[in-house]
């Protein structure tokens, strides 16, 4: 009898002591699409068996590309630039990451940069590409077109110029933070 209680008391004077030794990170992983977009990071401090340690929150938040991603105090992250980057949670020895990717447009294709349209002719539809930081195209992100004088002409959502009256305005194409123009003339 004398064992048994012995044993027990150790088994609860080992697992009082247990400490944590990493910290799981929630989410696992973050991707971005635009700069200065930003989401929070939680850092929990575990042991092996998976026992969780709400004090122990983490001392130092740090990103190992600043050019990519920021961290402040509290764990939130914001994009800052095209790339990939690791956000880090330390106290001590207890440490966890977190991979960033941040794969924003960086260039805004249009060709042609003039368009000379005859006053109720035909539509033309300049070829449009976006592009990430390596310059290759990015597909499945949103153009947004218009006519800056859409008295002059107007645009379709197929980014179609339709001219309509006489004079000179530009065709303005957005996606994201990028912005190109194009001279439109209609004569």
């Amino acid at each position: 009898m004398r064992q048994a209680l012995l044993a027990a008391a150790l088994i609860l004077v080992g697992s009082g002591c247990s400490k944590p030794e990493f910290y799981e990170m929630e989410p696992s992983a973050i991707s971005f699409e635009v700069r200065g977009e930003s989401q929070g990071v939680r850092a929990v401090a575990k042991n092996p068996r998976g026992q969780v340690f709400p004090k122990d929150r983490p001392t130092q938040w740090r990103s190992t590309d600043e050019a990519v991603a920021t961290v402040d105090g509290d764990g939130k992250v914001t994009a800052v630039g095209p790339g990939r980057a690791r956000i880090v949670a330390a106290r001590g020895a207890l440490v966890g990451e977190v991979m960033v990717d941040v794969n924003s447009v960086e260039k805004l294709e249009v060709a042609p940069r003039e368009v000379s349209l005859k006053k109720d002719g035909d539509p033309t539809r300049p070829t449009v590409q976006i592009l990430d930081f390596r310059g290759k195209p990015m597909l499945g992100r949103k153009v947004v077109s218009r006519c800056l004088d859409e008295t002059i002409c107007t645009m379709d959502r197929g980014h179609q110029i339709w001219p309509h009256n006489p004079g000179e305005t530009e065709a303005e194409f957005v996606c994201d933070d990028q912005r190109e123009l194009v001279k439109v003339v209609v004569k």
